[in-house]
């Protein structure tokens, strides 16, 4: 069972190379400026990384660290500063730590009784310092978006 459970994701979570011609890049508008491009990843506020740990849900599943976003807005008094250093770190760097990327992936059935991996929908859950990350990077692309994706 376990092998062809892993043998089904690594098939469904594959990526393959793409090449696209220089050609074909260079018709393509540029809709972002290289300076709101390089916005995106400016080292965040102290406020900014708070304001996003206390606006998660609190109870979501945790990821592998087994830390759910309650543990770190109720504690923030206690470990805020060392969690704004290390996420102000990731933006320095651009490189995740690297129990940062690990992720637990649970199924949920999309059926009364599964049969097949195919009956399940897969969720990744990861840490909390993760999220936040990819929050912060999300809320600041949120701004593009209107010109990036068409309404229709």
């Amino acid at each position: 069972m376990q092998e062809v459970g892993i043998a089904y994701f690594c098939n469904l979570l594959a990526s393959q190379p793409i090449e696209i011609s220089e050609d074909i890049l260079s018709s393509i508008p540029s809709l972002v400026t290289h300076q709101e491009i390089s916005s995106i990843m400016t080292i965040p506020t102290r406020e900014e990384i708070k304001e996003m740990i206390f606006s998660m849900s609190r109870n979501r599943a945790p990821g592998p660290d087994d830390f759910l976003a309650d543990f770190y807005s109720t504690c923030w008094d206690i470990i805020g500063t060392d969690l704004v250093h290390a996420i102000k770190e990731f933006f320095r760097r651009k490189v995740f730590q690297r129990n940062w990327k690990a992720t637990f992936i649970t199924l949920i059935p999309k059926v009364v009784n599964p049969t097949s991996f195919r009956d399940f929908r897969h969720i990744s859950l990861y840490n909390v310092c993760y999220k936040v990350v990819s929050k912060i990077i999300t809320t600041r692309l949120s701004v593009f978006l209107d010109r990036l994706i068409s309404p229709k």
